[in-house]
């Protein structure tokens, strides 16, 4: 039947003995057929048409928020403002690191408490609880330049002689003629003459005079001298004695546990005896977990126990990954990563990012497939933290799931978390939104970490009011671990906002649905592991080992939608 203009709103209304009825009455037995003109069926089309492409452009917006769900990890210095701190804790940076050397006690009391009035101003806006970390570095073992005047930046000419001091006066105060240089001291009585040390990258210098407090050295190779550049020394992983050690680090390992420091950060790990004296007081005076930079050039050229001092590790941080040489290159991702990933160590990468634009160099680098967290760091060239003006980076096709080695087929059958790995990965192939854990277990927690997941993994951590202190504690442990590992989201909530009494996984969906970040018809998994006690690890109950539950987001019921007050 065709539908004309004329016949616009015409009703029609039938009945077994052909008799037309009031349409206001309402009978089973009657139906009505309503034909409406050419104009209106057309405009209908439209609006269809235009609801078909807006929820085919939001599907596509939400495909492109699929971003690498990793860790992050700033750098925070005089510079940074409570603003930055305020955007950074907004897209999911909860771990700060400070250079603890590099600054006067009077400038790290006021990074840290700016820090500290940005963290709760955030925590009194969220719902949630916060588990922030601090990362202090420490300077260990090596020998470092200090403070030049007005921490300029000098030239040091080819022929001039400088006076490297042990004098703590000239510690914030060094000039182009006398310098100040961390534990110099302890290297004192292993220095020679004719020695040929590097200051930084550039400048070269050979000793021509000892005495009992200083060096005097000749510069061979002229160079950019700034503050804080790392000095190397002959001999400098055998000159030390072990009973030196504990004079090295025993003073800053206090000074970090007096600011409340979560994490220890050590750069430059060269002397495998010196990393086991640190990592043995930290396990033992200490409630610390222990971040190692790994001075890979050095142990490559001098083949090094690379297994073994990465096994001292908590977590291994890698600074400089893309100013190396090629074969320092190959030596980290061919030995050092496979390592890191077998040992189950987070990896921590910095990627530098000096102008916004540079995502486009490294959004799809190889490297952000193979660590934990990104370190951002403030850019000299903007001033900004590039990481926050971008949210974070996006990824490949979420599809495609690669098996690196024949090695890693065969531990499925042998490992209940490659197992676990190995279902939630092939579940996620076909676009699951988001994944709900449950679980106290550490080990359990990051076996989602290290898998090709490419949605967020949220793990339900209820603070429940019958928790004792240690068990707060542990919790919140967990949780700071986690924000450094890939994949995974803590979600700290107590009692009070659980009106309904859900379960944490019943909880965790709802809460999320609330957020925006789920929606009706949307994949998701939850995923039930066992308990970890004092001595060993409990997986369920008898032999509930693993429950795993796949379903769709279901509409909202009518009475839920004024549940919350909106």
């Amino acid at each position: 039947m065709a539908a004309t203009d004329e016949v616009d709103n015409v009703s029609l209304t039938n009945t077994e003995e052909g008799e037309q009825q009031p349409e206001g009455e309402v009978d089973p037995e009657k139906f009505t057929v309503r034909l409406n003109g050419q104009k209106d069926l057309e405009q209908r089309l439209r609006e269809f048409k235009a609801a078909c492409d807006a929820h085919e452009k939001h599907a596509r917006k939400r495909r492109r928020r699929r971003y690498y769900h990793i860790g992050l990890l700033a750098k925070v210095v005089m510079e940074t403002t409570h603003d930055e701190l305020r955007r950074m804790l907004e897209h999911g940076t909860y771990t700060f690191h400070v250079d603890m050397v590099a600054f006067k006690p009077e400038e790290l009391a006021t990074i840290l408490d700016t820090l500290n009035i940005a963290i709760a101003a955030h925590a009194d806006e969220r719902e949630l609880r916060t588990a922030t970390g601090l990362a202090v570095e420490i300077n260990g073992d090596c020998c470092r330049v200090g403070r030049l005047r007005n921490n300029c930046t000098t030239m040091l000419a080819r022929g001039s002689v400088v006076t490297l001091t042990t004098n703590p006066a000239y510690r914030y105060a060094g000039f182009r003629e006398i310098v100040y240089v961390i534990n110099l001291r302890a290297y004192l009585s292993s220095i020679r003459l004719n020695d040929v040390l590097l200051i930084g990258r550039e400048v070269r210098c050979r000793v021509v005079k000892t005495l009992n407090e200083a060096l005097a050295v000749l510069i061979i190779d002229a160079g950019l001298l700034t503050s804080y550049d790392f000095i190397e020394l002959p001999r400098q992983c055998h000159a030390l004695q072990p009973e030196v050690y504990p004079d090295l680090f025993l003073s800053d390992l206090q000074t970090a546990t007096a600011l409340k420091a979560n994490f220890v950060v050590l750069p430059k790990i060269r002397c495998k005896s010196f990393l086991r004296a640190v990592r043995t007081a930290i396990m033992s005076d200490f409630d610390m977990k222990l971040i190692g930079c790994i001075d890979f050039e050095y142990v490559r050229n001098n083949m090094l126990d690379l297994l073994g001092i990465i096994k001292l590790l908590d977590y291994i941080w890698i600074p400089d990954m893309f100013n190396v040489n090629c074969c320092v290159y190959n030596y980290i991702m061919e030995d050092a990563l496979p390592i890191a990933h077998c040992q189950k160590k987070p990896v921590i990468g910095t990627v530098p990012l000096e102008r916004c634009n540079d995502f486009k160099r490294f959004e799809l680098h190889e490297f952000l497939w193979k660590i934990d967290t990104i370190h951002m760091q403030k850019s000299p060239w903007c001033n900004k933290y590039p990481l926050i003006v971008k949210k974070l980076m996006p990824i490949r096709d979420y599809r495609v799931g690669v098996v690196q080695t024949q090695q890693q087929v065969k531990s499925i059958l042998t490992s209940y978390q490659t197992i676990v790995n190995f279902i939630i990965r092939t579940i996620a192939t076909i676009e699951c939104q988001a994944i709900f854990v449950f679980t106290k277990c550490e080990n359990a927690s990051v076996a989602l970490a290290r898998s090709e997941i490419y949605c967020p993994v949220y793990m339900m951590m209820p603070l429940n009011s019958d928790d004792d202190e240690q068990t707060i504690k542990c919790k919140f442990d967990l949780a700071r671990a986690l924000h450094l590992r890939r994949n995974t989201h803590p979600v700290l909530y107590t009692p009070d906002l659980n009106e309904c009494n859900y379960s944490p996984i019943e909880f965790g969906v709802d809460y999320m649905r609330r957020k925006g970040c789920l929606e009706v018809g949307d994949f998701v998994v939850t995923l039930e592991v066992g308990k970890e006690d004092d001595e060993n690890i409990v997986l369920g109950v008898g032999e509930d080992v693993c429950i795993l539950r796949a379903f769709y987001v279901a509409p909202v019921f009518n009475c839920e939608k004024f549940k919350y007050g909106t």
